[in-house]
């Protein structure tokens, strides 16, 4: 209770006391009203036993003195009232008895008495006693009132945020704070800021010493700025030389928005056997094709690339089925045709010619004379458009029939002889438009249609981490899990545990790590991380489940950055997001991400195929990713969260009987005598799942879309 607390207090009892006292014409009134002083310094002593010795002296000189002004004014009041008791006396008899016989004073104070004692500050218990409403207020133990301001227990000085308001040093003064607080300092280009004595001329201050904030969103087309009043900015680096990561584009450069983009190249070799095309990682590539080509050479046919180059077929078919034509062949003209001097022959023409072109006639040389046509193997047209590679045989032409398929479902494929293929529109019929999004998909006009479409096209972000190793950690340690509740005196197992990391669930560590191992090289457990809005400071991170993009088969997932496809179930297309998200932030390195709304499912394998199917709930991801020129090409982190003890057990009775490494009652029994629960998920005060954490790490990767 401060000085002037005391004072108000007291002299509101004297007060008190004096009224009485005049009203009750008591003959010795003066010794009345020192004994009821001396009981309210009592009382007053009591609540102050806390006070300092100076504080203490100083208030019972004030109070002395009150006191005696006090009892000099109770003295002449009572002498007044005695030179008139004599004369009042029947009367005061009287008044007694009306008063014992009427109402008793209150022993309570009304709301109005109650509300004058209110003083306004938060940090004060206000009183009100009887009788006389006597007003008292006292400051409450965990606060301090300085500068007639209210202060909490550990609230900061404003400017000066390693000054604090601590009751157990003063209730009225700032108190320095403890070497090693917590502080801010209210700049926000800083963080991690801790109280610290520093040197300031001849005598140490206490100083909010902070780090700088790493304001790097890893963006080459991006300017890293920060201002102490609104902290990190990243305007955009507009015209600035970067790298788009893909080398299919050329002269990168940074857009207006910060995105750095470039030129398509073209990818032409010439070279009519190679086909080409780019790879956004490599870039232009030719790949040898079998294409028809032309060597060059026009007494050739069939010609057909091999090995990248075009390779000659077999000679060229010059015969014209015509006796009275020398046919020749000139590698740059190709076939022509001269006449033969015969008496068989008049020009070009036959004397023996029966207008048949798939016949060769029988003429005497010598006499001109005809026998009988020989048939051959001429190239011929049957005049029919519903045939392909016409050419004589036994004397006729005769062409294959032509297959006439547009490859179109929505089509009915005919041919007519005039005219060749025919495709009419098969309106009505059922077939696939291959949109997974739409449905009643039916032929019109010649084409699949459905009704309805994907409410979008899933889009990734670039920056992926696929993640090569997956270890549950051993026991309850540091660098084995995560502080999942926050609390650093508990920990689990409890037998081997320690830092307050929860990891109950290590258990399993002995009997399923080997097969993760294997499982994870396999790429029949591939988890992926994708960072969305990749920058500093705040971030999401999706989790998926997916496999590698049959377009790169031979890729080493294991040490190479690969295409992957995710897994639709895990994809909501609904709103193009992810299912799994872990909000976080990303401070330089340091990546801390997940929490209570955070779940995904997670398959331990016991035995090659069989796995123990769980969720995790809870999930975070703490630890450091490795980014070079802005790209995450690494993660070495810890992936914790809980899992229910009964959900936990009933995927083991959904395991089968057979091809498990212990039998299914072993792996319960461990489970149950074992695993204990560390985990409150629904915060009813009751712990029910185990705790399970798992050791990461990861290479960077694509991905390239949904599975199919």
């Amino acid at each position: 209770m401060t000085p002037m607390t005391l004072r108000l207090r007291r002299t509101a009892q004297v007060a008190l006391v004096l009224t009485a006292l005049l009203a009750s014409g008591c003959d010795d009134a003066a010794t009345a009203a020192q004994d009821a002083l001396a009981g309210a310094d009592a009382a007053a002593d009591s609540q102050t036993g806390g006070d300092t010795a100076a504080g203490t002296d100083a208030e019972a000189q004030t109070d002395a003195a009150t006191a005696s002004d006090v009892e000099a004014q109770t003295d002449a009041a009572v002498q007044t009232d005695a030179a008139e008791a004599t004369d009042a006396a029947a009367s005061t008899d009287a008044t007694a008895q009306t008063d014992a016989g009427g109402d008793v004073a209150p022993a309570t104070c009304n709301s109005e008495q109650k509300k004058a004692c209110s003083d306004g500050l938060t940090c004060t218990t206000d009183s009100c006693a009887m009788p006389g409403a006597v007003c008292s207020w006292k400051l409450q133990a965990t606060t301090c009132l300085i500068g007639g301001v209210c202060r909490a227990a550990g609230e900061a000085k404003p400017g000066d945020p390693c000054q604090v308001c601590d009751p157990t040093k003063s209730q009225s003064a700032w108190s320095p704070a403890a070497v090693g607080t917590t502080c801010d300092d209210g700049d926000l280009c800083t963080f991690g800021g801790t109280c610290q004595d520093v040197t300031m001329g001849p005598l140490p201050k206490l100083t909010c010493v902070s780090q700088p904030t790493p304001c790097d969103d890893g963006n080459a087309c991006t300017k890293n700025t920060c201002s102490p009043k609104t902290g990190c900015a990243y305007p955009p680096n507009t015209g600035a030389a970067c790298n788009d990561g893909d080398a299919c584009t050329s002269g990168d450069a940074c857009g207006l928005a910060g995105e750095c983009t470039g030129t398509t190249v073209t990818c032409n070799d010439g070279n009519p056997c190679t086909t080409d095309a780019c790879d956004i990682a490599t870039g232009c590539t030719a790949t040898n094709n079998t294409a028809p080509c032309e060597d060059g050479d026009a007494c050739t046919s069939g010609d057909a690339c091999a090995g990248g180059s075009c390779k000659s077929g077999g000679s060229a078919n010059c015969d014209d089925g015509n006796t009275c034509t020398l046919d020749l062949c000139d590698n740059d003209a190709g076939c022509y045709h001269l006449p033969v001097q015969t008496p068989c022959c008049t020009g070009n023409t036959n004397v023996c010619d029966d207008g048949n072109p798939c016949t060769t006639e029988d003429c005497d040389p010598n006499t001109g004379g005809c026998g009988t046509p020989e048939p051959n193997n001429a190239v011929c047209s049957d005049g029919n458009a519903c045939t392909e590679a016409d050419g004589c045989k036994d004397s006729a032409c005769k062409g294959t029939p032509k297959v006439c398929d547009d490859g179109n479902p929505c089509t009915n494929d005919a041919c007519s002889p005039g005219s060749g293929c025919v495709f009419q529109p098969a309106n009505g019929l059922a077939c696939d438009d291959g949109d997974a999004c739409t449905t009643g998909d039916a032929c019109t006009a010649g084409s699949c249609k459905g009704e309805g479409k994907c409410a979008c096209v899933p889009t990734f972000s670039d920056q992926v981490s696929k993640l090569t190793s997956i270890l549950i950690g051993t026991g309850g340690k540091p660098g084995e899990g995560l502080d999942l509740d926050n609390d650093p005196a508990t920990c689990a197992p409890s037998a081997d545990c320690s830092g307050g990391i929860n990891n109950s669930l290590g258990a399993l560590s002995g009997l399923a790590n080997a097969q993760l191992v294997g499982a994870v090289d396999k790429g029949s457990i591939t988890i992926l991380l994708e960072y969305q809005k990749f920058q500093q400071g705040p971030i999401d991170l999706a989790l998926y489940l997916g496999g590698l993009d049959p377009a790169n088969s031979t890729c080493d997932a294991t040490t190479q950055s690969c295409l992957y496809q995710v897994d639709p179930a895990l994809y909501v297309l609904e709103t193009c997001s992810s299912l799994v998200k872990l909000p976080g932030t990303l401070a330089g390195n340091v990546l801390i991400a997940g929490g209570p709304s955070s779940n995904f499912p997670f398959a331990i394998p016991l035995q090659e195929g069989v796995n123990l199917e769980i969720t995790i709930y809870g999930a975070r991801v703490q630890g450091t990713v490795t980014i070079v020129d802005g790209k995450v090409t690494g993660i070495d982190a810890i992936l914790g969260g809980a899992v229910p003890k009964e959900a936990l057990l009933a995927a083991v009775d959904q395991l089968p009987e057979e091809g498990l490494p212990v039998p299914k009652a072993g792996i319960k029994s461990i489970l149950e005598s074992v695993v204990e629960n560390d985990i409150d998920t629904d915060g009813d005060g009751t712990k029910d799942a185990a705790s399970i954490g798992l050791k990461i790490k990861g290479i960077s990767g694509v991905i390239s879309g949904l599975e199919p």
